[in-house]
């Protein structure tokens, strides 16, 4: 049974008159006749009946008619959603980032492509950085925001966005009073670290102390910059983390700007080189030009 059977059909059905059904189907009226004698010897039953009088639905026929339309609607219902889909306005992302970078500006960013593109579904995995990396190169994400630049040749990356490093210390430090701080302030204290060997980003942070003049004391190592505020309001010493921690962070602490020259913290969109999924370079798109980026430029 084929769909134009069906649509001969049904217009047949609702003109009730074989010239003005083919000139509505762009047909002469043999081969419309054709199609309806082919449908009812595939379905085993004759649909119309035919008088040199008036042209009429049998039983069957009418019996048939909904169940054609119901098929029609749902095959062109899927040739809509498959030119959706080809077109990146369907479909499923799944996105990979750590907490911190959903905190430093990543979910407003996805809130944004959402409301704009409802019939994507965004699907979000809470990752360690090393762990995105993995996963974007098994294909279980599609992409994933990360502050260190993947080595592996066949991921892209591209620049998102930067913000700047802060001290972070709790609320009845010796330092909490100031209005900024240099890293070398930090050194009497202990330091909340990230692991060193879990990023490119954890060691730059561990090279920046460093670089101030001291190797830190670390009382504790983490895996995300997410979970330092805790581990600091239960005293175990100050840490430098990205400034948009400090969002949606509770707790008797204090966030304190490092002058002069403050430690940066670059976000980047690692994904396949060649990925052609539709959703996804919509989503790139989309992301790049909330950003101020060109929508279409080349990844690295």
């Amino acid at each position: 049974m084929r769909m134009r059977q069906l649509r001969c059909f049904v217009v047949l059905a609702e003109e009730l008159n074989f010239t003005r059904a083919a000139r509505r189907l762009n047909m002469s009226q043999p081969p419309l006749s054709t199609q309806i004698q082919t449908l009812e010897r595939e379905v085993g039953a004759e649909l119309i009946s035919r008088t040199s009088r008036k042209v009429a639905l049998t039983r069957a026929g009418e019996l048939f008619l909904p169940r054609a339309r119901n098929m029609l609607d749902q095959y062109e219902r899927s040739l809509q959603e498959i030119r959706e889909i080809q077109q990146g306005q369907d479909g499923l992302l799944e996105i990979g980032a750590t907490g911190s970078i959903l905190r430093g500006g990543l979910s407003e960013l996805l809130a944004h492509f959402a409301r704009l593109h409802p019939r994507i579904t965004l699907r979000v995995h809470e990752q360690t950085p090393a762990a995105q990396i993995t996963e974007v190169l098994s294909r279980r994400t599609d992409v994933s925001f990360n502050r260190s630049v993947p080595r592996d040749e066949e991921l892209a990356h591209e620049y998102g966005w930067r913000e700047e490093m802060v001290a972070l210390v709790r609320s009845d430090h010796r330092l909490a009073g100031r209005t900024c701080v240099s890293i070398d302030d930090l050194r009497e204290d202990q330091h909340v670290v990230l692991r060193p060997d879990s990023s490119d980003f954890a060691a730059y942070v561990m090279a920046c102390i460093v670089a101030a003049g001291y190797r830190p004391r670390v009382s504790q190592q983490v895996v995300d910059a997410q979970s330092i505020p805790s581990l600091i309001v239960a005293g175990f010493g100050v840490s430098i983390v990205p400034a948009g921690i400090a969002r949606l962070t509770a707790g008797p602490l204090t966030f304190l700007p490092i002058r002069p020259n403050p430690p940066v913290s670059e976000v980047f969109i690692v994904y396949h080189h060649r990925d052609p999924a539709p959703a996804l370079q919509l989503f790139l798109a989309e992301i790049r030009r909330s950003l101020g980026h060109d929508p279409t430029r080349p990844a690295r």
